[in-house]
């Protein structure tokens, strides 16, 4: 691989992980699906709250949903990080690459410089 190479290359081992962790969310989001359901049911028959969450099996609902905001934030994260770079690297500006994301030139300095120096 030469040097022009490693940040499309870091850009698809990302991409193979944003994969993964969209995988793994979908199969917590489903279950969440279900057990949303379920429990609306349950509630909506008169069951307690207390009892429902208590007996609820791990891992819990609130365990699911805060493990898919964790596993989306961290994959989205290295990506974005990751296809700055390759952007940078193809010649396109900070200014173009914060137009494209959405945010300030300020913050894609600031991402590049992080993992510029993370890289080292």
């Amino acid at each position: 691989m030469v040097e022009s190479d490693a940040p499309i290359e870091r850009l698809l081992t990302t991409l193979t992980d944003l994969e993964d962790a969209a995988r793994r969310n979908a199969e917590r989001s489903h279950q969440l699906q279900r057990r949303a359901r379920d429990l609306r049911k349950r509630l909506q028959a008169g069951e307690r709250l207390v009892d429902l969450v208590t007996s609820e099996e791990p891992p819990r609902m609130v365990e699911l949903l805060s493990s898919n905001m964790a596993t989306l934030e961290t994959a989205g994260a290295e990506f974005r990080a990751a296809q700055a770079l390759a952007l940078r690297s193809e010649g396109l500006t900070i200014e173009a690459i914060a137009g494209l994301f959405g945010v300030t030139r300020q913050r894609i300095s600031a991402l590049l410089k992080q993992k510029a120096a993370v890289q080292r």
